[in-house]
């Protein structure tokens, strides 16, 4: 079964060379050749998630090895709506170095034997833990527009068309792209946070605990909840949004690696 994730690797990695080439040479046809791969890709990375939950009996997002795998795979499912939604030519080349390289890692560092602690023995977990990760990549999808948007912003303020104007989406683009993913993302955190307040009560005895993990998930909602709320209260858009979906993924960063008291297991 391993030889799925590294089918998934290499076609990833192929798509990630096709969509690098189809930036920088704006070719149409590269783009179109990285997206059937990663599609392709997609699908072994999937049979591969399912191939190991019904070998393992439970979903595989109960260690570090299992977590990334299923990272990237939320990451690659993001790349590709996002690319059907908008057909953003140079989305592949920034989306999928991180999916690549997470899958990698994950093979790397894999666990063949791997026995779950007692807290992860909960239903709660999987959904918890699987809309967390959904939650990243659609953070990492603003993050990426964000910094689009402010390329090509700083290219027409100063009227000096080079290289990366003419291959990233229009502003226009870039902030529909933020606004759609900051709600999806903020959507998931907000479930996140939730159901791991249920199962926390579950294991623990208690809803709250201000765990690290729990503290940096709440600033990171928090972070979220401010872009979501002026976006629809007072229209923001442009730059501003482009700098808190930026600092919103460099919490969901701190977020993710934050994996001490409570959150020891991962």
């Amino acid at each position: 079964m391993g030889w799925l994730l590294s089918v998934t690797i290499l076609l990833y990695t192929l798509g990630l060379l096709q969509s690098i080439l189809g930036f920088y040479q704006k070719r149409q046809t590269f783009v179109k050749i990285a997206l059937i791969l990663v599609a392709v890709g997609f699908a072994c990375h999937t049979l591969f998630l399912i191939s190991l939950s019904l070998e393992r009996g439970h979903f595989p997002i109960t260690n570090l090895p299992e977590a990334l795998c299923f990272f990237a795979w939320c990451i690659s499912l993001s790349f590709m709506i996002a690319y059907i939604r908008y057909r953003i030519t140079a989305l592949g080349a920034f989306i999928l170095p991180l999916s690549s390289v997470l899958a990698m890692v994950s093979q790397v560092i894999w666990e063949e034997n791997h026995s779950i602690p007692a807290a992860l023995k909960s239903g709660w977990v999987y959904f918890h833990s699987g809309v967390a990760f959904l939650a990243y990549a659609a953070f990492f999808l603003t993050f990426v527009s964000g910094i689009f948007y402010l390329v090509q912003e700083n290219e027409l303020k100063e009227k000096n068309f080079r290289f990366l104007y003419f291959r990233l989406p229009s502003l226009q683009v870039c902030d529909e792209l933020i606004r759609h993913a900051s709600f999806a993302g903020f959507v998931s955190m907000t479930l996140t946070i939730v159901t791991g307040a249920f199962w926390a009560q579950q294991a623990w005895g208690r809803f709250w605990s201000w765990d690290p993990k729990e503290t940096a998930s709440l600033i990171t909602w928090t972070i979220y909840l401010i872009l979501v709320n002026y976006r629809l209260s007072n229209g923001w858009c442009g730059r501003r949004v482009a700098y808190i979906s930026i600092v919103g993924f460099v919490s969901t960063l701190f977020t993710f690696g934050v994996n001490w008291g409570l959150h020891t297991y991962l």
